[in-house]
């Protein structure tokens, strides 16, 4: 989400006051010799938005949704610039933007696939990127099952294993999904983002002993996209 911040007069204001609204980034587009900026509670009047130096060629507007089409005939990747026009200290927002389509690993819908930490993954129908950024605490056991709590006979796994990701989803016509998620060991991790279901349901690798150091590199989740949450 955008750190700026627009201004537009109060509809039901008679007294002319000036409500503040935060302009929104809700992702980008490729198609044939274009690309499509979504922004919500946006304004020309407020805000320069430019791709590759260049403004855009058409304007939609779908309730406080915004869609700048701009021309990019090679479809290569484009460097996205938002100026605040209207505030006594300028703010700028820049932000590649990567075609997907030729950048990252393709996966399918419906269907599980592996990401490892610093790698997105594009799903075509969905037009869904999903990156894995970090892994930052795994407590996952051997044995998640031997949680036994007696005094006189404990389980070697008596806390609750879990690991924590950190993934960014970005899916157009929605805010970026930016998000710290704590996956139980013993439980799928589920959540609804973009109009699709998202199921997070392994980490690999398996912990083989407690305390096992596991190297960034070797760190995979197992995930899903689908239409419906069965």
């Amino acid at each position: 989400m955008l750190f700026l911040i627009g201004f537009s007069c109060s509809g039901g204001s008679e007294a002319g006051e000036t409500e503040y609204k935060e302009l929104e980034y809700s992702g980008y587009e490729f198609s044939e010799g274009k690309v499509s900026v979504f922004l919500k509670n946006y304004s020309n009047i407020n805000y320069v938005v430019t791709l590759n130096s260049l403004s855009p060629e058409k304007e939609i507007v779908d309730k406080n949704l915004t869609e700048l089409i701009f021309i990019n005939s090679q479809n290569k990747n484009s460097s996205l610039k938002i100026k605040n026009i209207i505030e006594t200290e300028e703010k700028v927002f820049s932000k590649a933007l990567i075609n997907p389509e030729l950048n990252f690993k393709k996966v399918n819908i419906n269907e599980d696939f592996k990401i490892k930490i610093n790698e997105a993954v594009y799903e075509k129908s969905t037009k869904t990127i999903i990156r894995l950024i970090d892994i930052s605490e795994d407590s996952r056991c051997p044995d998640p099952t031997d949680n036994n709590e007696s005094i006189s006979n404990p389980g070697s796994c008596i806390h609750n294993p879990k690991t924590l990701i950190h993934l960014i989803m970005e899916t157009p016509r929605f805010n970026t999904f930016d998000e710290f998620i704590y996956k139980e060991q013993l439980k799928d991790y589920e959540f609804f983002y973009g109009g699709n279901f998202i199921k997070i349901s392994k980490i690999d690798p398996d912990i083989l002993e407690l305390n096992r150091f596991i190297d960034d590199s070797d760190y995979e989740i197992t995930i899903s996209i689908s239409n419906n949450n069965k």
